[in-house]
C-alpha cells in the first residue's frame, strides 16, 4: 500500500510542477524507440523512477545539456522494487540482484525483446558476465541452442544451487517428462539418483546425448574403471565382446534404470539373443536345451565383457576342431561334467557312452593327432537330439556339413554319420565291430 501511495505522490508532482515531456524530439527521444517500452516510459512519467530537487529540475529544463544527478526515490534500495517484488527471497541470489544492479541485465527504459533484456537474446545477456563456453561444442542442449538460459535457471534467485528452477533430479523432467516413468524400476543407476548431470553436460558436448566424456565407454569407465579387475578385463582381454570393443555399453545395459539385474535391458538370455538371434531361435525351438543355457543363461559359460579364452568363455575350451588332448584343455566343460570320462580307455562307471567297458568318449577325444573337441558331436546350446547331439558335423574347409542321426536306446544307442559307418553301441551286450 505504501508503494501505491508513493507512486501516486510522484505522479502528482510530475503533473503539477513539471508539465514537460523528457522524450520529445529535442531531448531523450531515443528512449521510446523500442518494441517493448517500460510502463513509466510509455506513460511519459520519467519522475516515477528519477528524482531530483525542484531547483535541479528547473535548471535541467532550462539548460538540458547541464548535468543533473537524479536520485532514486527509494534511497539506497533499487528503484525497481518500488513497483516490482524484490527477488532476493531464494537461498542462492544472482549477483546483480544481490547488489541491487537490475540494469546489469535489463534496460530500464525498454527493449526489443521480452523483459527488456539488454542483449539480443537471453544467452547473449548472460554471456556478458558468464564465460561463453556453453555453445562451442557439437551437440547443444535444446534450451542452450535456443538461447533460453532461463528454461533451467532462475535469473534472480533460487533455493537450488546454480539458481536452478528445481532440484537436479527433478529439473530435467520438466521437459523430459516422458523419461520419468522409466526411472521407477527395480534397479536405478547410482548417478541417476544423484542427478542427470553426473553423466550429461547440461549445456553442450562433443558426444551424442551430451555425455561428459569422449565416448559412452569412457563415461562408464570413469566410475566402473575404478574396479581394477574389471578394467583389466575390458582393456586387456584377448577376446572382447563386440559391444565392449565398440564402446556400446548401452546395447546391453540401460544407463538409467531397469527391472533386471546389472541394469540389463532385458533378462540375461534375451539380451544376448537380440544380437545372437540364430542361437536364440535354436534354443527356443529345440527339444533339448543345455542346462546352463536353460537355468543361468549365457553368463554361465561366457564372460560377457571379455576373456583370454576363445568365444569369450570363462574357462579354457579349444577353438579348433581337432586337438591333441591335454589336461586343462576342456576346463569349461569339466567345470560341470566329470573329467574322468577322458581318463580311462576302459570303464564301467564314468560314462554311459561305451560299448561294454570300451570308453567311446576316450576313443573320440584322445585319438592321437585327431582328437575331436566336444563340439564335434554335441551342440553346446540346444539340440533336437538326445544328449545334445548336433544335427550335423562340419567337415573340411569348404563349409560342408555331414548329417548326424543319433538314436538313443535303453542300454546304448546308434549313430549314423558321414565320418564313419553306422555304429551301434551297447553297455550291457557289447557290439562286435568288423
Amino acid at each position: 500500500m505504501k508503494k501505491f501511495f508513493l507512486i501516486i505522490f510522484l505522479l502528482s508532482i510530475s503533473y503539477s510542477l513539471y508539465a514537460f515531456n523528457c522524450t520529445t524530439s529535442k531531448c531523450h527521444n531515443d528512449i521510446k524507440n523500442y518494441e517493448f517500452a517500460h510502463g513509466p516510459v510509455a506513460a511519459e512519467q520519467c519522475l516515477v523512477c528519477h528524482n531530483a530537487s525542484d531547483a535541479d529540475l528547473k535548471k535541467h529544463i532550462n539548460r538540458p545539456k547541464s548535468f543533473i544527478d537524479f536520485k532514486s526515490p527509494t534511497g539506497d534500495e533499487p528503484v525497481c522494487i518500488m513497483c516490482h517484488d524484490n527477488k532476493v527471497e531464494g537461498k542462492f541470489v544472482h549477483e546483480p540482484i544481490n547488489t541491487g544492479d537490475c540494469t546489469a541485465c535489463h534496460n530500464p527504459h525498454g527493449g526489443n525483446n521480452k523483459f527488456f533484456i539488454k542483449g539480443k537474446s537471453e544467452s547473449e545477456t548472460c554471456f556478458e558476465c558468464h564465460e561463453n563456453n556453453k555453445t562451442v561444442k557439437k551437440f547443444l542442449h535444446g534450451p542452450v541452442a535456443a538461447g533460453e538460459c532461463t528454461s533451467c535457471h532462475d535469473p534472480h534467485s533460487s533455493n537450488f544451487q546454480f539458481q536452478l528452477k528445481a532440484k537436479k533430479d527433478e529439473l530435467c523432467f520438466i521437459c523430459h517428462n516422458d523419461k520419468k516413468d522409466g526411472f521407477h524400476k527395480a534397479v536405478v543407476h547410482k548417478p541417476v539418483k544423484e542427478g542427470c548431470t553426473q553423466c550429461h553436460d547440461p549445456h553442450n558436448s562433443d558426444t551424442k546425448f551430451h555425455l561428459k566424456a569422449k565416448s559412452e565407454k569412457d563415461l562408464c569407465m570413469k566410475c566402473h574403471g575404478k574396479n581394477k579387475k574389471f578394467a583389466d578385463v575390458l582393456n586387456n582381454s584377448k577376446y572382447k565382446h563386440k559391444p565392449v570393443d565398440e564402446g556400446a555399453c548401452g546395447d546391453c545395459h540401460n544407463p538409467h534404470a531397469s527391472d533386471f539385474g546389472k541394469l540389463l535391458v532385458s533378462d540375461a538370455k534375451n539380451v544376448c539373443f537380440e544380437c545372437h538371434n540364430d542361437i536364440g531361435e535354436r534354443v527356443k525351438n529345440s527339444k533339448f536345451v543345455h542346462g546352463p543355457v536353460e537355468t543361468d543363461g549365457c553368463t554361465a559359460c561366457h564372460s560377457v565383457h571379455g576373456s583370454n579364452n576363445a568365444f569369450i568363455l570363462k574357462m579354457a575350451f579349444p577353438k579348433k576342431f581337432y586337438n591333441q588332448y591335454r589336461k586343462g584343455l576342456y576346463d569349461l566343460c569339466f567345470n560341470c561334467h566329470n573329467e574322468e570320462i577322458l581318463q580311462y580307455a576302459s570303464t564301467t562307471k564314468y560314462t554311459g557312452f561305451r560299448n561294454g567297458d570300451r570308453n567311446l568318449h576316450y576313443l573320440h577325444v584322445r585319438i592321437k593327432g585327431k582328437g575331436r573337441s566336444c563340439k564335434a558331436c554335441h551342440e553346446v546350446h540346444a539340440s533336437n537330439q538326445p544328449k545334445h547331439v548336433r544335427k550335423s558335423v562340419p567337415f573340411g574347409s569348404g563349409g560342408w556339413e555331414l548329417p548326424i542321426t543319433f538314436t538313443k536306446t535303453k542300454t546304448g544307442g546308434k549313430c549314423i554319420v558321414g565320418c564313419h559307418k553306422p555304429k551301434t553301441y551297447d553297455r550291457v551286450r557289447p557290439v562286435k565291430y568288423n
